[in-house]
């Protein structure tokens, strides 16, 4: 809503289609570092001072979520375990200059064991992202938040745990 009685909140910054090209890639290439199908690594996707909120587990800052995926992969390796996350939905909506809010779906496969492994009740989790341009013209998640709507009997403890509340994004100028 533009005009009078408009709140900030209801204005929305332009988005170029290069930007929602380059933030659908940000999601794409998340997704493919964290189920492993592709060698990056998933912190790099990642602001240095990110916020990391998944279910009840909150990682602040690129170390605290590199330690994270480190101890993931590892705990994976070891046990023989197997995930695939397909995102649907992408909302993208402006925010500020180099800020933008995203909203997507996603759906989590887990299991363990050779491929092809048998499928179990998946997991559906909700998440908002804040993505921010960084120079370069490179963006990155500034703060990504998951709440779990189904859990799955492979979920992990902190996505079958209760959320804490998702904080609204806000203009970059407001913070």
């Amino acid at each position: 809503m533009n005009g009078p009685g408009a709140t900030q909140a209801d204005q929305q910054s332009p988005i170029s289609s290069d930007d929602a090209a380059a933030i659908h890639a940000l999601h794409a290439a998340y997704w493919a570092r964290t189920d492993g199908t592709d060698d990056g690594a998933p912190e790099d996707l990642f602001s240095d001072d990110a916020l990391f909120i998944l279910g009840s587990l909150t990682l602040s800052g690129r170390a605290e979520i590199a330690a994270f995926f480190r101890r993931r992969h590892a705990a994976q390796a070891a046990s023989g375990r197997v995930t695939r996350h397909i995102a649907a939905q992408l909302q993208l909506r402006g925010l500020a200059k180099d800020h933008v809010a995203t909203k997507c779906i996603v759906l989590a496969m887990a299991g363990h064991g050779a491929l092809p492994i048998a499928a179990s009740p998946p997991s559906v989790a909700d998440f908002d992202d804040i993505c921010v341009r960084l120079p370069g013209n490179i963006w990155r998640f500034e703060r990504r938040v998951a709440n779990s709507v189904f859990a799955g009997p492979e979920a992990p403890a902190f996505a079958r745990d209760p959320a804490a509340p998702t904080p609204e994004p806000t203009r970059k100028d407001e913070c």
